[in-house]
């Protein structure tokens, strides 16, 4: 009877002491990704939820890039075409990106920020995305990479972005004082995606 109890406890025991193992392994799984990189815990489950192959444009700078850094202001305006939905498929017509930026720049390094508009297609059917937005560049390829958080319309919460070749400028533009790149012709290098969390 002595025995009995004895086992009695023991399960008892190793019960409670099973209990306590998983519940800390909860927590150290909890606070494991809590502690991890958004960036990288979010990359898993990202997936494209509409694209467009031609995002090309302009961006006009004020008071206009020299060699120096200084304070700017400036409107990306890029016309979307060949656009495509993962849900409905390929939609006609072409759409209209727009952002209102600011920042420190110069010819060599830009380094804007502010809010954008995305008027998809009419045959869409969707609401204008709105959001958050930047514009960085060049890379060591001459590449700017413009992207985006999309905060209301379609698809909020989801990224867009894509990435820029400049392929001309205002004429007669040096880069000096007396001719700033007020605008810069712009087209895209690689599809502009809207990319959701869906994990």
């Amino acid at each position: 009877m002595q025995f009995t109890q004895k086992s009695a406890s023991t399960r008892r025991l190793i019960r409670a002491t099973t209990t306590v193992v998983a519940l800390a392994a909860a927590a150290t799984g909890t606070a494991f990704a809590a502690t991890a990189s958004p960036a990288a815990a979010a990359g898993r489950g990202w997936s494209t939820v509409e694209s467009c192959t031609s995002a090309a444009g302009s961006v006009s700078y004020q008071p206009g890039l020299t060699s120096t850094v200084r304070p700017e202001s400036s409107v990306l305006s890029a016309t979307l075409a060949g656009c495509a939905s993962t849900y409905s498929g390929a939609v006609p017509g072409t759409g209209l990106l727009t952002a209102f930026l600011s920042g420190s720049s110069s010819t060599a390094a830009v380094s804007q920020r502010g809010n954008f508009t995305l008027n998809w297609p009419a045959a869409s059917g969707l609401n204008p995305s709105n959001g958050s937005f930047s514009l960085t560049g060049p890379d060591a390829t001459g590449r700017y990479t413009a992207s985006g958080s999309i905060t209301s319309g379609a698809y909020t919460g989801a990224w867009l972005g894509t990435t820029f070749v400049a392929t001309g400028v205002n004429a007669g533009a040096d880069g000096s004082v007396a001719h700033p790149v007020t605008m810069q012709q712009v087209t895209n290098t690689a599809a502009l995606l809207v990319r959701r969390n869906t994990w």
